[in-house]
């Protein structure tokens, strides 16, 4: 009985999020997931005055472009709609979704895929945080694919 007790209250919730079609990755893992899976795409939901001032990550390198749709709390559907209309075959794609740090990202995550994407995943640290983009890009991305984002130490920590 107390085997049982242990898949139900440990062993399944863990495979449940384990195989979750939405839930936070790594910067990192994001970065190997659209080098290596021509189905995935990378979502920048960031307001236009965060995005112009700290940029967005340049994805040429990899033959692929950000694909820019600011989430504003309270017009979900709206936001659901237009980023729809920017990805062609939502079903088949695998989208990663950037923020400043990481706060509306899971809620985009979970609501683009009940809302037919493939899978969509949340960068754990957007593009700020300590283990974010920025974070990662200048040890492990190549330079092409380094923005010029201000120097460091206008960031927060």
């Amino acid at each position: 009985m107390c085997r049982d007790s242990f898949v139900y209250l440990v062993g399944i919730p863990l495979a449940e999020e384990y195989f979750r079609k939405y839930k936070f990755v790594s910067a990192i893992d994001a970065f190997r997931k659209l080098r290596d899976e021509p189905d995935s795409e990378l979502l920048d939901i960031r307001d236009r005055k965060n995005v112009k001032f700290l940029g967005s990550p340049n994805l040429m390198m990899l033959k692929k472009e950000v694909v820019p749709v600011e989430f504003k709390e309270g017009n979900e559907d709206g936001f659901v709609k237009k980023v729809l209309e920017r990805f062609e075959d939502a079903e088949n794609t695998v989208v990663f979704i950037l923020d400043s740090f990481d706060g509306n990202s899971m809620k985009v995550a979970e609501l683009l895929f009940k809302n037919g994407f493939k899978e969509a995943y949340a960068i754990k640290g957007g593009v700020r945080g300590q283990q974010g983009w920025m974070a990662i890009q200048d040890t492990l991305l190549p330079p092409p694919l380094q923005n010029k984002f201000p120097p460091s130490s206008l960031f927060i920590p």
